[in-house]
């Protein structure tokens, strides 16, 4: 299965020129929301993403999964389907040199497209959804029309509510992937949510250890936005 690394690595490098059109352009009312966009992308990835299409760790409606999809695909982290599948590979050989996800600056160059991914039986049942052969065949689509859709509201819009929270992610993510494991191991920097907030990913040995649970808090200072909002998901499933 083929993952188009390249168009992440291009979106990651934009962050520079992004960061340095917003600090010209700064406006704290766009900034604010420019964050509760980003936020929004990292709540989709962990929860959508990580814990419900590739783990199955909880179950909700199909509003949710549409949400989850359009979100993902429109922030640049490909469909569902290929993000599933790179992370899982991940799983299999964690730390290995068979391992998609570069623990290292490597990262952030990153064109050729992975060819040690393969769906499991996970990915296959998804590619016979209609919803996400959907995904699939234009998530890169629907990237581009967010683009030209915030583009024609404005450059302040086109800035702060599409390039700087994307771009962000995508560097944000990709700190992620190299600091979360560590001489050939996951671990937990719970502290880095309060500094570059990933919504519960940080707490990334936890996961680790049992990736099929759907929260990653074992203690109390332990912050997990993602289970926060997994709460409210299932809590309006058992009230409808």
């Amino acid at each position: 299965m083929k993952t188009h690394a390249w168009q992440r690595t291009i979106g990651a490098w934009l962050f520079i020129p992004t960061m340095f059109f917003a600090i010209y352009n700064f406006d704290l009312t766009w900034t604010i929301f420019s964050f509760l966009i980003y936020l929004s992308i990292a709540l989709t990835v962990t929860v959508g993403y990580h814990r419900l299409f590739t783990h199955g760790a909880f179950e909700c409606s199909k509003f949710w999964h549409w949400l989850f999809g359009l979100i993902g695909c429109v922030s640049l982290n490909s469909a569902p389907v290929h993000w599933s599948s790179v992370h899982i590979t991940h799983h299999r050989f964690s730390d290995t040199p068979e391992d998609p996800y570069d623990s290292n600056l490597k990262h952030f160059f990153r064109f050729k497209d992975r060819d040690n991914v393969k769906a499991t039986k996970n990915e296959l049942r998804m590619i016979r959804e209609p919803m996400h052969m959907f995904f699939i065949n234009h998530s890169f689509t629907l990237f581009l029309l967010y683009g030209l859709l915030m583009s024609l509201f404005g450059f302040k819009s086109f800035l702060f509510l599409f390039a700087l929270p994307i771009t962000t992610y995508l560097v944000t993510s990709g700190f992620h992937t190299i600091f979360a494991h560590h001489k050939g191991s996951a671990r937990n920097l719970w502290f880095m949510e309060f500094i570059v907030p990933m919504c519960g990913e940080w707490i990334h040995k936890n996961h680790h250890d049992k990736p099929k649970d759907s929260k990653f808090n074992t203690k109390l200072q332990h912050f997990d936005m993602g289970g926060l909002l997994i709460d409210l998901i299932q809590h309006e499933k058992r009230t409808t």
